[in-house]
This record gives C-alpha cells, structure tokens and sequence, in this order.
C-alpha cells in the first residue's frame, strides 16, 4: 500500500462481484462469525437481497472492506460496515459510509437505520446519524 495516498490501490465498487468466500473470511476475521455459520449459499443470497452495497479491493483483488444497505422501498438498515484489520484508519470505512450516503440520498426511504455495537458511535455521527436508545425491540434466538 502506498503511504503517501493509503486509498491509492484500493478500488470501490457498487453492487458488482464480491468473492463470497473472501466476504465471509473477513467477517471471521473481524470476529463476526465465531460460530462459523455463514456459508458460501447464504452470503451470496445475502448479497442478493442487499439492495445496495459497497466494496473496497486492493490491487490484487483482495476484499478489506464492505458496507451494504438492506431493506424494501421503505425502511432500510446499513449493515456490515466492515474493514480488514490491516487497513483501518486509512479511509476505507468513511469511503464507503460516504458511498452508502449517496445512495440513501438518491432514494427515496421514508426510514434509515443503523445498530452499532463497536462501540464507534461517534464516527456513525459524522454522517448524520443520531443516536436513539430504548426505541428498539430485540429478539434473539435462544440457545
């Protein structure tokens, strides 16, 4: 990578070919999938259903980033707001944030969500996101 410029290799694309193996290594990597559940069949429905995304390549066609956003006409969630451990602080996650931005801003959701337990919120406010507690009800599969 190149340290004058660190987004000078890296290449964005949206909604095009994403390696799902490659997808679902860097959500491993992350520790988004410690349970080993994503499989090569649900990422690539996952990605069919998203109704938009974002992905950042080195060079050489390697996956470091994505971001996606997923819903219906109406109410849509940005998910997946992801970066390769050895590219953080380089750009790659505002790039994409801003990338998420123009499509929510060309369409016409009534209803844009976001859940963040990383614990970075404030980066998420860089982009007009507010936070809102107690408004949500979670449910999650029982053991």
């Amino acid at each position: 990578m190149n340290e004058d410029s660190p987004l000078a290799d890296i290449t964005f694309t949206e909604n095009g070919q994403v390696d799902v193996n490659q997808l679902n290594a860097l959500y491993k990597m992350i520790g988004w999938d410690n349970q080993r559940r994503r499989t090569a069949a649900d990422t690539t429905e996952m990605l069919n259903v998203s109704r938009y995304y974002v992905a950042a390549h080195t060079g050489q066609g390697r996956l470091i980033g994505f971001a996606r956003v997923c819903g219906d006409p109406y109410v849509v969630l940005v998910l997946d707001v992801i970066t390769h451990p050895q590219y953080r602080r380089c750009g790659i996650a505002t790039k994409s944030m801003n990338a998420v931005l123009e499509h929510l801003n060309s369409s016409q959701y009534v209803s844009v969500m976001l859940t963040d337990e990383s614990g970075i919120e404030g980066f998420y406010r860089r982009f007009g996101f507010q936070v809102f507690r107690d408004v949500a009800l979670v449910w999650e599969r029982s053991a």
